[in-house]
């Protein structure tokens, strides 16, 4: 919708009109192709500058059933799960001028077997910006939400790579990324002020850069779910810069990250004398480098460069507490003294309760990579291939360059389940559910907020205890009857200290991001070699391979010491995977695609756990008649703990128990059609099967012996997605 739609109508008939008098014209293919790309362009430009509203979007409508089996749930435990629902986001754009532009992204939500509860459901807003390209198109400026990336040791996100991957689970994992508000790109989901300059064409230069960024960040680790009140009292922020200059095909760039707790607004809190507040600060500056020969020599078909970079960063943490300090006090006091009354002052020292603040920890590391490439087209393959070295230091912490969005470790479908023994509630509360189940699937309710969901909290004291029920609780449901919306997935936006990385320890048992470098290139303690390869032949034909072998020189496990790991020891990673793909409708020259996708990769560690983690992907997607599409997938993942397993502590404190899990099985199969019903609307009939068996050890202090968990989910799924 656009209350300038017919000036858009007249802008898209013209463009229509040229292109096609362009195709009758032009001499050869490629010249058809370069005047329809301008004329495009051109159009572009012109929607551009008509001002107004417009608005778009999608709308989608569907039910979802999951039917879980296992002997080991317990009797009367639920083993069904529905979901339906009804879902429209808006996306409102204006263009006050034709260089700037409000982007305002609206989600409504509504369950349909609570349709008939209160009716008050609130519309999230999950994006509001205000962007925009200035002074003759040389100012870029974000305000608002915005994604940013600098370089990978800088800011930058890690995602999961799975190549080859289907379709029909590529399309699930970026419903569940987009609940979060998150994407599958390397730039980070962000709010506040973004300034980039492009001087294009300055004599000999070819570019200068410069880039300004100021962010908000929350720390919102304590309510990665449904957690309804902020605990953390602390304001978290990011200032960036980054300067650079192209020439002959070449770049140099220096950057420049510094995030830091402000002080005064946690210190407007009360805390109790027995708890510790933490302030965080981590400083990151890096220049990068880089050479691509296709400037200089652009008649070739192959082209040659290098790319690397070379960071430095400072880590440091103080933290406050209660203690007794001496305060000094002067009082008048007045004294008989041979029959005169005498007035003299004293001084005591009496110890009171005060905020006392001392360093904590302070660390300076180094972190380099370089990376040699080679690419080009010849006959019509398109190929790229990379090796590099990296080295980091123990000490290197860079925390927007390390937090990934995956997080995994969630049972995402059939939460409700219970388990006849609590050494499996253990398992799963714990060690979690599928890694695939938390890479694939997402539930999205909205639900009345009542007292099992809203926590409340009187002071930080009782928000980082189990006392986080405040006197106001009862006051503040007054208004109860409101809806909320709650998300269930394996991924967030959440940034990690480096604290918490330190403190969560069962980080490490899902590889689903990278073994070897589950922080991407930033992760600590890290060298060795990297190389990977990518082919598209006349895209009916793919190939995709990675190899990497790093060392972790000084690998501290002191955090599984219950374990009987050892503290200190050197671990290898060495992880390879390869992928091919292969149209074979544009091999036979058919009107429609038939795409056969495959890959399977492994990854291993010589010590530590001894994990060990295999993937199988294989995937068709396939255009059968007319509008209607079939789409598959399989994918197998193995996980092996061959150091004794991953230890897990249950029971009570009077009887505790020891579990460790060996291995885990995975399997996901899914399968659908897909009904094209207008450009970008489908209708979409889906079925999945998903296993998932976990080989235990146990140790009770009565009875030790081996056993396992196996669950088998039957999904379901059928929906209608409309773009307008």
């Amino acid at each position: 919708m656009n209350f300038n739609m017919n000036m858009r109508k007249f802008l898209l008939t013209s463009a229509l009109a040229f292109s096609a008098t362009a195709a009758f014209a032009a001499e050869n293919q490629a010249e058809v192709v370069t005047q329809q790309k301008s004329l495009l362009e051109k159009l572009d430009s012109l929607n551009a500058a008509v001002l107004g509203l417009k608005i778009n979007g999608t709308a989608k409508a569907g039910a979802l059933a999951s039917f879980s089996s296992s002997d080991q749930y317990a009797e009367n435990s639920p083993t069904q799960e529905n979901q339906a629902f009804t879902d429209v986001n808006l996306r409102l754009t204006a263009r006050p001028s034709s260089e700037t532009m409000i982007d305002v992204q609206l989600r409504l939500h509504k369950d349909w077997q609570n349709a008939y509860d209160e009716n008050n459901n609130p519309i999230i807003g999950h994006w509001f910006s205000y962007d925009g390209t200035i002074l003759n198109k040389h100012v870029d400026f974000n305000l608002g939400y915005m994604r940013i990336g600098y370089t990978p040791l800088t800011i930058y996100t890690p995602q999961t790579e799975i190549l080859q991957e289907p379709e029909i689970f590529a399309e699930k994992r970026r419903e569940a990324l987009a609940q979060r508000n998150l994407d599958t790109t390397s730039r980070r989901l962000l709010q506040g002020l973004n300034v980039a300059y492009q001087s294009g064409n300055v004599g000999p230069v070819d570019n200068i850069t410069a880039q300004l960024t100021g962010a908000r960040l929350r720390n919102t680790a304590k309510k990665l779910d449904q957690v309804f009140f902020d605990f953390d009292f602390a304001d978290r922020y990011l200032l960036g810069a980054r300067v650079g200059a192209d020439a002959y095909g070449a770049h140099l760039g220096v950057n420049y990250v510094n995030l830091m707790d402000r002080k005064l607004t946690t210190r407007s809190k009360k805390i109790a004398t027995t708890d510790t507040v933490y302030y965080d600060k981590n400083m990151v500056f890096s220049a990068d480098l880089a050479f691509d020969s296709k400037k200089i020599l652009p008649e070739l078909p192959v082209s040659f460069g290098v790319n690397g970079e070379f960071a430095m960063s400072n880590w440091k943490v103080d933290r406050d507490y209660m203690g007794k300090v001496p305060e000094t006090t002067y009082s008048l006091t007045q004294k008989n003294i041979d029959g005169k009354e005498v007035i003299y002052i004293v001084k005591s020292t009496p110890k009171v309760d005060a905020r006392i603040n001392e360093d904590y920890r302070e660390q300076d590391g180094k972190s380099i990579y370089a990376n040699l490439f080679v690419k080009g087209n010849v006959s019509g393959l398109d190929f790229k291939a990379e090796a590099g070295y990296l080295q980091t230091d123990s000490s290197f912490w860079s925390e927007l360059a390390s937090s990934p969005v995956y997080t995994g470790r969630a049972t995402i479908l059939n939460s409700n389940a219970f388990y006849s023994n609590s050494i499996n509630d253990v398992i799963l509360g714990t060690f979690g559910a599928s890694s695939l189940e938390n890479l694939y699937y997402s539930v999205y309710n909205s639900t009345t907020l009542n007292a099992n969901n809203l926590m409340t909290s009187e002071n930080l004291a009782n928000a980082l205890s189990s006392e986080d029920e405040s006197t106001n609780m009862f006051a503040r449901l007054d208004n109860n009857y409101k809806n909320g919306h709650f998300y269930r997935n394996g991924y967030t936006g959440t940034t990690s200290k480096k604290l918490e990385v330190e403190k969560d320890y069962l980080r490490d048992i899902d590889p689903s991001v990278s073994m070897s470098l589950p922080f991407g290139l930033a992760t600590p303690d890290r060298k060795g070699i990297m190389a990977k390869a990518d082919a598209n032949w006349e895209d009916k034909i793919f190939f995709n391979g990675r190899v990497s072998i790093l060392t972790q020189t000084y690998a501290d496990y002191g955090k599984w010491t219950v374990a009987g790991l050892p503290v200190i020891q050197e671990n290898k990673y060495t992880e390879f995977a390869f992928g091919l793909g292969a149209d074979v409708g544009a091999l036979a020259a058919l009107d429609r695609q038939i795409l056969i996708q495959g890959s399977f990769s492994q990854a291993s560690e010589s010590a530590y756990l001894k994990r060990q983690a295999t993937r199988i992907v294989a995937g068709l997607t396939a255009d059968v008649w007319g509008p209607i599409g079939v789409l598959a997938g399989f994918q197998q993942y193995k996980k092996v703990f061959d150091n004794g397993g991953v230890p897990l502590v249950g029971g009570t404190e009077e009887a505790p128990f020891v579990v460790n899990v060996n291995d885990a099985t995975e399997r996901l199969i899914m399968a659908g059609v897909r009904v094209k019903l207008a450009p970008l609307s489908y209708l979409s009939l889906q079925y999945g099967m998903l296993t998932n068996e976990l080989q235990y050890s146990y140790n009770t202090g009565v009875v030790a012996g081996a056993d396992k968990v196996s669950i088998t989910k039957n999904i379901l799924s059928a929906d209608v997605t409309v773009n307008f």
